[in-house]
């Protein structure tokens, strides 16, 4: 495996940071947590406001009390429909419902599906298992309030991206079984499914790609300790079993220091008879549906996404 070369699009956004950084712009991993929430927080402020799709904030049901969550509505969405309910990234430290508003809502209007983004808890100061503990949560509550918020509950999906890819992983393996809330579709974008280790892709790509090494590293300390990473909530290749998952969409881009584990995780999923749709995107980053606004072949990857997830979700099972 050699190091590809980035799009240009992504190759100009990469040389905007490095410049950044040349003029005494702080590297992420220097930070702390508030401090990169701070820096992070208008990185897509330029995203294109999403037509057609009505938002509605609520209050629901977490771990441990109420927690923040927008529900998005598609124009011509069915009042009872199919329904995905979604976590942000942000290495378990940053991230939140505003910061993927736009992603989000290009979701929704590429695939017709009402998504259900939620506000879990951060760390550091909500360490492990808070945000896994609430990614269950919620995804229960969605189900048991599903009359409420429009989602037919035969045809619920769960999702995210990065991180919030590894919490709707690991929630998706906690509800097998569960008869009253049956999971219909797993969507993970760019999940980070291991903490442990130096794959080839960490290594290649480890600086001068966005998400660097050290950064990602820098978040998930704020998370978990040594012993933590190792629970097969956080390192899901470390799940014995996987199978009786409902069926799969994942994406991730070829210069992104979590590919070699999204493959790991693809290649456990189909080994245990999972079906599985997976999407690789030649001199893509990490988190670049983040940047839709900045590189014009993003646009492909959400009608990708939006296909799978209409597919997946969006219509009723034949009787």
């Amino acid at each position: 495996m050699t190091k590809e070369p980035l799009d240009p699009d992504f190759q100009l956004l990469i040389d905007q940071i490095a410049a950044a950084e040349a003029a005494g712009a702080p590297c992420w991993h220097e930070l702390t947590a508030e401090e990169l929430r701070a820096a992070t927080r208008d990185m897509r402020k330029g995203a294109a406001l999403v037509a057609g799709v009505a938002t509605r904030d609520l209050r629901i049901d977490g771990a441990a009390g109420p927690l923040s969550a927008r529900l998005y509505v598609p124009a011509g969405a069915p009042e009872f429909g199919p329904g995905l309910i979604y976590f942000h990234g942000g290495g378990f430290t940053i991230g939140s419902i505003d910061t993927h508003d736009a992603i989000v809502a290009q979701l929704a209007t590429a695939s017709g599906v009402k998504i259900l983004s939620v506000d879990y808890r951060l760390a550091p100061e909500h360490r492990f298992p808070a945000a896994h503990d609430d990614a269950l949560a919620s995804s229960r509550w969605a189900f048991d309030n599903a009359a409420t918020i429009g989602f037919d509950r035969s045809r619920i999906g769960i999702g995210g991206d990065s991180a919030g890819a590894n919490l709707a992983a690991s929630a998706c393996l906690d509800m097998r079984g569960d008869v009253g809330r049956p999971v219909r579709f797993q969507f993970l974008l760019y999940p980070n499914t291991t903490i442990d280790g130096l794959t080839t892709s960490r290594q290649l790509y480890a600086t001068g790609h966005y998400l660097t090494l050290a950064t990602a590293n820098h978040l998930f300390r704020q998370y978990v300790d040594i012993i933590q990473a190792m629970d097969p909530r956080v390192d899901l290749l470390r799940q014995t079993d996987v199978s009786g998952l409902p069926a799969t969409f994942l994406a991730v881009g070829h210069c992104d220091i979590l590919f070699d584990e999204c493959l790991a995780y693809a290649d456990k999923l189909h080994n245990a008879d999972v079906p599985l749709t997976l999407r690789t995107y030649p001199g893509f980053i990490h988190g670049f549906y983040g940047f839709g606004h900045r590189a014009n072949k993003v646009s492909e990857a959400f009608q990708d996404a939006g296909r799978a997830l209409a597919s997946g979700i969006g219509h009723r099972p034949h009787l």
